[in-house]
């Protein structure tokens, strides 16, 4: 077997994590735009949150066929092909002559991030030794993080310009830039065997999934998204039609939130490979709880505050649950990261529609009475995954436990 290369800051793991946050740019700008298509388009809440729905189903709950078909087939070209697919499909929302028309692209949009994700996390876990695969997969959704938190701050840029929502047309460029490197880089990449096939064959085909196991860990996930995607896409129409905030300042508290959400996920992922992924999700979900019922009693500076920890703890968890799932399912590494990273993840935007639709009947600060309450349920599931309190974890080991 080809010896695997310590990952921690390598050509490749950097190449992949800034091309994560290019991908990412577009999922953090949307939330931007939803105050802009109401206004427009004189929608309800209902038909905002099924923007994101609509997002989320093209995303990430289809991502499971490309992580399918990664772990089959070589298909690292997915991973530019995705990222030019995403930034042309979000740099085109702001021409959309219609709410069906805006649907469409959004769909669009959507399945560029859904080829990119599985490909890309798969190579991060080949390129990792066993001992920093949550820091490396900490790198790796640091991009993630950081692109959705500039794509908030790129897209209120593009805003603020003469022209405003036309603007958006500039939106892929930064798309399109990388995208021609990544290609540029493909015969390398491909060429990259990070692991023996034979033996990835053998362990895919004679290693028993615990399936069990795997389904308690994305019912965790689909909580935790749905926590995340309620406050993205609930704090910009709250700070704005319910507090009387402008969309750009709403824009900044969204930065604020997911800028957290980066350091977060570096100090979780690194604390994972520590004292084990188990402990950074539970001791997660424990620090949210209180974080998220202090919120609505919060204005100013203190809401700007007491959101930036929300965004710290809550996602911290993250790169230590894609770790946990590909080292519970050794040889579907593409497979593994599709569940964590889309299905779970885009099922948590189904919780946005339902929010919506709570907003209207029951005013939007009752969304966040709700969320409150998912955090116990979040901590409930992750006491049964695999693995030890305070304890590191034992790599493939861990899916016999």
């Amino acid at each position: 077997m080809t010896e695997k290369q310590p990952s921690f800051l390598n050509k490749h793991l950097l190449l992949i994590a800034f091309s994560h946050a290019v991908t990412d740019l577009s999922v953090g700008a949307l939330p931007i735009l939803l105050p802009f298509f109401k206004s427009t388009f004189a929608l309800t809440y209902t038909q905002v949150g099924f923007i994101v729905l609509i997002q989320n189903i093209a995303s990430s709950v289809i991502q499971p066929i490309f992580g399918y078909l990664s772990d089959r087939l070589r298909l690292i070209w997915l991973v530019p092909a995705g990222l030019l697919l995403a930034g042309v499909g979000t740099a085109v929302t702001g021409l959309a002559p219609s709410y069906s028309a805006l649907l469409v692209i959004v769909i669009i949009t959507g399945l560029g991030i859904a080829t990119f994700h599985p490909q890309a996390a798969k190579s991060v876990y080949e390129v990792s030794d066993m001992q920093s695969r949550g820091r490396s997969m900490a790198i790796y959704s640091l991009g993630g993080n950081l692109g959705q938190a500039s794509g908030s701050v790129f897209m209120m840029a593009l805003l603020a310009l003469p022209g405003s929502i036309s603007n958006t047309l500039y939106f892929c460029l930064p798309a399109i830039v990388l995208s021609a490197l990544l290609w540029r880089d493909l015969p390398q990449t491909s060429s990259k065997p990070v692991a023996d096939p034979i033996m990835k064959k053998k362990t895919a085909t004679t290693t028993s999934i615990p399936y069990r196991m795997v389904f308690i860990l994305l019912i965790y996930i689909f909580l935790r998204s749905s926590i995340s995607a309620g406050l993205l896409n609930f704090i910009p129409l709250y700070y704005v039609d319910y507090l009387g905030g402008s969309p750009i300042d709403a824009g900044y508290l969204i930065t604020g939130y997911m800028l957290s959400g980066v350091a977060g996920t570096y100090v979780g992922g690194s604390l994972g490979d520590r004292f084990g992924r188990k402990t950074v999700i539970l001791v997660s979900m424990i620090l949210t709880l209180p974080l998220l019922g202090l919120f609505p009693y919060t204005t100013g500076f203190w809401a700007f505050v007491v959101l930036a920890a929300v965004g710290f703890t809550y996602i911290a968890s993250f790169s230590s649950t894609i770790v946990l799932a590909q080292e519970m399912m050794p040889g579907y590494e593409a497979l593994a990261a599709s569940l964590t990273l889309g299905f779970s993840i885009g099922l948590g935007g189904v919780s946005v529609a339902a929010l919506g639709y709570i907003a209207d009947h029951f005013g939007i600060t009752s969304v966040f009475n709700v969320i409150t309450l998912v955090p116990p349920l979040a901590f409930c599931c992750a006491f049964f995954l695999p693995g030890r309190f305070l304890k590191p974890d034992q790599g493939v080991a861990i899916s016999a436990k």
